[in-house]
């Protein structure tokens, strides 16, 4: 690709549709992942069932993917320093559409278990991947709308997922979510931008890092905390609200499908009002959303309407930290900072669905609700109490 053709970053005074269409290769790339991986944990769940597998099985196969991601998020960095941001995903792409299509060759639950922390590890190392180069050919003045674009696109294929995968080629839908992993490294093959170059590995210890953005990272754990929280308890607290299956489906898609709309509007906001401010509304806000659900919320359409609220609301709090995060380092620290920030969101989903687990023990279903609002809170004030001692950003 000639010099003339490669481009390190986006202008500064580029509008969102310019933002959309510099990063377009990326974005297609995401949008194969999002529909490669959305759809599966509920058709696993189901195989596994049919088969006959335990519940501890299902768990663990389960549990075994988000441990993937976790390394996946703590040794990429290592693997970008050696072979760059476009090998690398071309490496983890194709490994997940192999892992992901042996699926389909073997009912053996030791197959599955590491097929499933493959797959997840690179996921997780998608992430680091994708996230820092989006960060680094972004500018301060552009970076919150290229992350919530990244996000919207990401939301919108997992949200389609479940319909996609469900076509199934003849009952294997693993074939054609492999299919769709391999198809993302296409993309990323002819992308203009030119690679981040990257820190060596270390020059950021996580500790140094966490002193130096902690309401970033709070950000990012409290993210995942809320995410793995309503995605593992919603479908129980939806049965015992009295709601019927396709009701639950609908419940639970208006909050994974919010975040497509809102990402946008808020990494505008963002790059407008300044990190702070919007990162205080969408936690203030979804917080609200969420107390009303647990104290006012009475039928199936106000869990709807006020879910999707929730989900609009808190899910850019993930994207607006990175922003944060990212705008006060070297950009050569940001492979590093992307996979600190993901550890701190894989430490979140692992916090959030047991913590909700035991409020509702203790409080009744609203629990649920009750604990998200909690933690989202938690980052309201953090803002708050951050906005005042905050220094402008030098551009």
């Amino acid at each position: 690709m000639s010099a003339r053709l490669l481009q390190t970053q986006i202008p500064s005074d580029a509008n969102l549709f310019g933002i959309f269409r510099a990063f377009g290769f990326i974005l297609t790339g995401v949008l194969a992942f999002g529909l490669a991986t959305g759809g599966l944990f509920p058709l696993i769940g189901l195989k596994l069932q049919d088969q006959g597998a335990s519940d501890l099985i299902i768990g663990l196969i389960t549990s075994v993917f988000f441990a993937g991601t976790f390394a996946g998020s703590l040794l990429t960095e290592r693997i970008i320093a050696r072979i760059r941001h476009i090998r690398t995903f071309s490496f983890l792409a194709a490994t997940a559409g192999i892992s992901t299509m042996a699926l389909a060759l073997s009912d053996d639950p030791k197959v599955w278990i590491l097929m499933r922390f493959i797959t997840g590890f690179c996921l997780g190392g998608y992430y680091v991947v994708i996230e820092s180069w989006i960060n680094y050919a972004s500018t301060n003045q552009t970076r919150a709308r290229g992350m919530s674009i990244y996000e919207a696109v990401r939301m919108l294929g997992i949200a389609i997922s479940p319909f996609v995968l469900g076509l199934g080629l003849n009952g294997q839908p693993y074939i054609l979510a492999g299919l769709l992993f391999t198809l993302a490294i296409i993309p990323l093959v002819f992308c203009p931008l030119e690679e981040p170059v990257q820190n060596e590995p270390g020059t950021l210890p996580f500790g140094r890092l966490l002193s130096l953005v902690p309401l970033g990272m709070l950000a990012a754990f409290v993210s995942g905390s809320v995410n793995a929280a309503f995605y593992g308890m919603a479908g129980v607290y939806g049965d015992r609200a009295g709601l019927d299956t396709s009701e639950i489906a609908i419940f639970i898609g208006s909050m994974l499908i919010a975040p497509t709309f809102a990402h946008p509007i808020m990494g505008a906001a963002a790059d407008r009002f300044g990190r702070l401010p919007v990162l205080f509304v969408a936690s203030a806000s979804s917080a609200l959303a969420a107390v009303v659900i647990a104290t006012m919320a009475s039928g199936f359409w106000d869990l709807v309407i006020f879910s999707f609220l929730l989900g609009g609301f808190s899910h850019p709090v993930y994207s607006l930290g990175v922003a944060y995060v990212n705008d006060r380092l070297d950009p050569g620290d940001f492979v590093r900072a992307g996979g600190a920030l993901l550890i701190a969101f894989c430490l979140g989903t692992t916090f959030g669905p047991t913590a909700a687990a035991a409020t509702m023990a203790l409080t009744g279903d609203s629990g649920l609700y009750l604990f998200i609002a909690g933690i989202l809170t938690l980052v309201a004030l953090s803002v708050a109490m951050s906005a005042g001692a905050s220094r402008p950003v030098k551009q």
